[in-house]
C-alpha cells in the first residue's frame, strides 16, 4: 500500500471502498451545527466530508433519494459511499476523537468551491422527532419545539459562521443554544447578521437564495409520503468579493437520520411534509423582509 492508509468498510452491506493518502483525513473547519463531529476527506479533486454512519441515513442515500424528484436531488449533497476510518499512523488522524473511528458516510463538501464561505445551519420542520425515537427523547423534542421558533415558524437557527469585519475574530458566530433563544420576533436579526459583512448587506446573495427556496418549495410539494423529520437546511454564500463567482450561493437539505415514509404503525403518510414546508415558507418571508428593508433604505 506504500504510504497510503486504506479506509474501507468492515461490514459486507457497506461495500464502498476508498484508499486515502495519510494526509487525507483531517478535521472539518466549516461545521456550524449538528452534534456529530464531521471529518474532511480528501479524494483528490473531489473534496468530501465524512459523517458517522447512521443506518436510516445510509438507506436514504442508497435507496430513498432515488425516488425523490430529480430536481430536488440537486439540493441534496452528492453521496459517495461509506468508508471505515481505521487508526493507522497518519498524524492528522491522531487529532480526531477516539469515537470518530469507524464507518462514515461520504458526501461531497459543498463548501469546497467557495473561497470564503459564510454558512448557516437551520433545523427545519415543526416536528423534530421520528416514530423510532424513545418516548423520553420524543418528549424532549416536543418541548424544545414548543419553546423555540420551530413550533410556529418551522425553522430554527442551529448555527452560523459568517465573515464580518466588525467582529474581533473576523467572523460572526451563533451556536445552537443561542439559536434556541431566538423568538419569532428576534430571528429576523439573525438572518440580517448572517448576510451582513460589516459594511453592507449581501442582497444579491439573498435574492439568489430566495429563488432556490421557491424552487425547493415546489419540489417538496411533489414528495408524497416523505417526512423530513429532523432534517436541516444548509445555506452557503460567497463572502469574498474578489472571487470570480461573486455572490455564489448554495442550498442543501442535510441530515436524514430520521427520514420516514410511513408511521411507526406501518401506515404510509399521505401528502408532503407540511411542517418542512412551513419552515421553507417562513424562510421566504423572512428573507423577503430583508430585501424590502434594503429597498426602503
Amino acid at each position: 500500500m506504500d504510504n497510503a492508509t486504506c479506509l474501507e468498510t468492515s461490514t459486507a452491506q457497506y461495500s464502498t471502498q476508498f484508499r486515502f493518502e495519510e494526509h487525507a483525513v483531517s478535521n472539518f473547519s466549516y461545521q456550524v451545527g449538528g452534534r456529530a463531529e464531521i471529518v474532511s476527506l480528501n479524494l483528490g479533486e473531489d473534496k468530501s466530508i465524512g459523517k458517522p454512519l447512521n443506518k436510516t441515513e445510509y438507506e436514504f442515500y442508497e435507496t430513498a433519494v432515488k425516488s425523490l424528484p430529480c430536481n430536488l436531488q440537486d439540493y441534496i449533497p452528492c453521496y459517495r459511499g461509506v468508508v471505515e476510518i481505521k487508526n493507522g499512523k497518519p498524524a492528522t488522524l491522531q487529532r480526531l476523537r477516539t469515537k470518530r473511528k469507524g464507518c462514515y458516510i461520504v458526501l461531497e463538501d459543498v463548501t469546497s468551491t467557495f473561497k470564503k464561505p459564510s454558512i448557516m445551519d437551520l433545523k427545519m420542520g415543526t416536528r423534530q422527532f421520528s416514530d423510532t425515537m424513545p418516548p423520553e427523547k420524543i418528549a424532549r423534542k416536543k418541548k424544545r419545539s414548543l419553546m423555540t421558533t420551530s413550533n410556529e415558524l418551522g425553522v430554527r437557527v442551529a448555527g452560523i459562521r459568517s465573515y464580518n469585519s466588525t467582529e474581533s475574530c473576523g467572523h460572526y458566530h451563533m451556536d445552537k443554544m443561542q439559536g434556541r433563544e431566538l423568538t419569532t420576533d428576534s430571528i429576523q436579526s439573525a438572518f440580517r447578521m448572517f448576510f451582513f459583512d460589516g459594511n453592507e448587506l449581501h442582497v444579491a446573495a439573498i435574492e439568489r437564495i430566495l429563488q432556490k427556496l421557491r424552487n425547493i418549495i415546489e419540489l417538496i410539494k411533489l414528495c408524497d409520503s416523505v417526512r423530513l423529520y429532523c432534517c436541516s437546511l444548509l445555506l452557503v454564500y460567497e463572502s469574498d468579493k474578489t472571487a470570480k463567482l461573486n455572490y455564489k450561493t448554495d442550498i442543501r437539505i442535510i441530515d436524514f437520520a430520521e427520514f420516514q415514509t410511513q408511521s411507526g404503525d406501518g401506515v404510509r403518510y399521505d401528502g408532503p411534509d407540511e411542517g418542512f414546508l412551513r419552515g421553507l415558507e417562513s424562510l421566504v418571508r423572512l428573507l423577503g423582509n430583508l430585501v424590502e428593508e434594503f429597498v426602503v433604505v
